[in-house]
């Protein structure tokens, strides 16, 4: 069974253009997540891009970049192209980090990875982890829910480590939904399906993938992060808060 990362690195950003180059402490952001991802159990890293800078940034720290094509609707499709190419078994596993998201805990990356196969004799086994699912994603268990109603901000409904329900708003009882982290694991299979069905109503509608999964009946685990600082860095103020976060590395 492979162990595959897939950064997905477009050079184009509405708010933030050239994302992936900005600098934190000196170091591209794109260069910060490789790094992280290069400290978990995974066998390979690669850097899924529509763009040659990109490429030969990436290239220029003795990373692995895959040019892909830029007609993608979506970083799923990106990240399918570069799995595809590898040609992997169905029970291989991707997980797809998010290049602005440069202070992940690379335990994170080995708690996903090791949820498709956790065994009974593992001290740490919950009957949870035999349910047959084929995704996997993470949230934030220690921060609350400031801004309910920010859309810009994904929300997770969680019960018993499985996903029921993704949403930018919230109403009513609040006690199950958590802040989602967009990182993803999946069996080669499960991905092949994703990128093979049709968007889903919902999925249109409130403009998040991964109700496509959930309405087409997949299995999301969810896992608690252990990472200190999630920021996805889509601004110039991330940006400088990142910079500030790099200073207690």
């Amino acid at each position: 069974m492979k162990k595959i990362v897939i950064i997905p690195a477009r050079l184009d950003s509405e708010r933030l253009p050239e994302k992936p180059l900005k600098l934190i402490d000196g170091k591209p952001m794109i260069q910060w997540t490789y790094l992280a991802a290069s400290n978990s159990i995974t066998d390979e890293i690669y850097v899924a891009t529509d763009s040659q800078k990109i490429k030969k940034e990436v290239e220029g720290f003795d990373g692995n970049a895959v040019l892909t094509s830029s007609e993608h609707q979506t970083g799923t499709d990106r990240i399918f192209e570069v799995a595809e190419k590898l040609g992997l078994e169905d029970d291989d596993l991707v997980i797809n980090v998010q290049g602005d998201e440069p202070f992940i805990d690379p335990e994170d990356i080995n708690n996903i990875f090791n949820s498709f196969h956790v065994v009974e004799d593992n001290p740490n086994f919950q009957i949870d982890s035999i349910f047959n699912h084929e995704m996997t994603t993470l949230y934030s268990a220690h921060e609350t829910l400031p801004s309910i109603n920010n859309v810009n901000e994904v929300k997770i409904k969680v019960d018993e480590c499985i996903s029921l329900d993704f949403s930018r708003e919230v109403k009513g009882d609040n006690s199950d939904w958590f802040i989602h982290l967009g990182i993803y694991g999946y069996k080669y299979s499960g991905l092949r399906n994703f990128v093979n069905w049709e968007q889903s109503e919902r999925e249109i509608k409130f403009k998040l993938e991964q109700l496509r999964a959930l309405d087409n009946g997949v299995l999301i685990k969810a896992l608690p992060s252990k990472s200190l600082f999630h920021l996805g860095v889509d601004t110039e103020q991330d940006l400088k808060e990142a910079n500030e976060i790099a200073k207690k590395f």
